[in-house]
């Protein structure tokens, strides 16, 4: 390990771990915080309409009871003047089957309590309304009797009317009736029932509206506590956020750069980040090293500067699908050799290597295997492309045949063969060898393809 590794082995840096760590504990804080006042804002809220809906009823109790008050009052009234069985009839519908008068009595009980000032106030006028209500029966019992109506309801033929007859003495039926409903003894006594209820009602409204407001101002405590508790929770995302940008991400952006480049790690960021980059440069020294010792067994073709025998089988370890294989020999090469020297026959290999990588495409992979052979491993090719294999062996063809160079003139031999399911690296090359030999035997052609003819 070199001495700026050596300096370098002690982390230094803010660790990432403690700050996710107190970040994560208060994040859990704050959320169980609002989740809480999340909970009691629920809580609030269905207080609050629980009290604005008993607010409501109360309203209309109040108003239904009053609408109740006087509509009976005036058909007992209407029936009592002009005798119309049909207003009471409607009397008794209203006490019996409406019963709007009942209705609103239950509502106000339900949000009264015994304890409350203007519960016994109700109740009070509540049973004053009851004793009017069996004068309003009697009046028109006196009424119906005076109209000669047998077929009375059975609440109004109930009704107690002697005590009203001796009270009344030497009047008639009709005049003690009128007497009973339209008197001021009649209007004073509804009167006073109903201050009371108003009352009664009035006080158990303000009780309600206050309830409402408790409740409302309860709930806006609670959503302004709510509100600060989830802006506190965004901040400490945010901070913990921003502290990963910055001490995490960004400086792995600069790690990865450099890993790309071949480089090595200046040490940035959080404490974790100090501690991979060190390790990190002490590896990259050693496989400095050992990269330094590998390059004698380089890929390219000292000769020709086209990949060698090692590139080839790099290649085609990973090329064997979609492919087509060229295996190409320079005829009688070694005589060429014998006569022209081994000067001018790297100088043909270096022309042929030239023509390969000028007539092939750049997908394609053109190599020199050993000797004058040499390969080109063809990409994304299918059988029905043959004519394209020739093409551009015509062309590697043309250019040898240049001799503007001084140099002679030679011949080749190809053997090209496609790669179908199943073939393994070793049969694809057999196959072309096998090819090649057959073009080499051959007089009519300098290529064979694997398949055709007697290959």
């Amino acid at each position: 390990m070199s001495e700026n590794n050596k300096k370098n082995t002690s982390e230094s840096g803010i660790s990432i771990r403690v700050i996710g760590g107190v970040a994560t504990i208060i994040a859990i804080l704050l959320a169980f915080f609002a989740f809480a006042r999340a909970g009691n804002v629920a809580d609030a809220q269905e207080s609050f309409m629980i009290s604005e809906k008993q607010y409501l009823e109360c309203s209309d109790a109040i108003a239904d009871l009053q609408l109740a008050s006087d509509f009976l009052t005036t058909k007992a009234r209407t029936f009592v003047v002009t005798g119309r069985k049909e207003c009471m009839e409607a009397y008794i519908n209203e006490i019996e089957v409406v019963n709007r008068r009942g209705k609103a009595v239950e509502v106000l009980r339900m949000d009264l309590t015994s304890e409350d000032v203007t519960f016994t106030e109700l109740e009070q006028a509540l049973s004053a309304s009851n004793a009017l209500a069996k004068t309003e029966l009697a009046a028109m019992h006196l009424a119906a009797d005076f109209y000669g109506i047998k077929d009375m309801p059975a609440k109004v033929a109930d009704a107690n009317v002697s005590a009203f007859r001796r009270q009344e003495g030497g009047k008639t039926d009709y005049e003690t009736a009128c007497d009973l409903v339209l008197g001021a003894s009649y209007d004073k006594t509804k009167s006073s029932i109903q201050a009371s209820v108003q009352a009664s009602s009035n006080a158990l409204l303000e009780r309600l509206d206050k309830d409402i407001a408790e409740a409302d101002a309860s709930m806006q405590t609670l959503l302004f506590q709510l509100r600060v508790s989830v802006a506190l929770l965004l901040c400490v995302i945010m901070v913990l956020v921003l502290t990963l940008f910055m001490y995490v991400l960004k400086p792995l952006g600069r790690y990865v750069k450099r890993i790309n480049k071949g480089e090595p790690l200046d040490a940035d960021g959080a404490y974790e980040l100090h501690y991979l980059a060190n390790a990190y440069n002490a590896m990259y020294e050693d496989n400095s090293k050992r990269i330094e010792q590998l390059r004698e067994f380089a890929e390219r073709d000292a000769l020709t500067g086209i990949s060698n025998k090692v590139g080839y089988d790099s290649f085609l370890a990973t090329h064997t699908r979609n492919i087509a294989l060229l295996l190409i020999d320079v005829d009688n090469f070694r005589e060429y050799n014998n006569v022209y020297g081994h000067d001018t026959g790297d100088a043909v290999l270096i022309k042929l290597a030239d023509a390969l990588g000028h007539a092939f495409r750049s997908t394609d992979f053109p190599c020199r295997i050993e000797g004058d052979t040499f390969a080109v491993v063809m990409t994304n090719m299918s059988t029905d492309l043959r004519n394209a294999i020739v093409n551009k062996i015509e062309r590697v063809n043309a250019m040898l045949a240049d001799d503007s160079d001084d140099l002679p003139l030679v011949t080749l031999s190809v053997g090209a063969a496609f790669s179908t399911e199943g073939m393994s690296d070793q049969d694809i090359y057999h196959a072309a060898d096998d090819a090649l030999q057959a073009a080499k035997l051959s007089d009519s052609s300098n290529i064979v393809f694997y398949g055709e003819g007697n290959v």
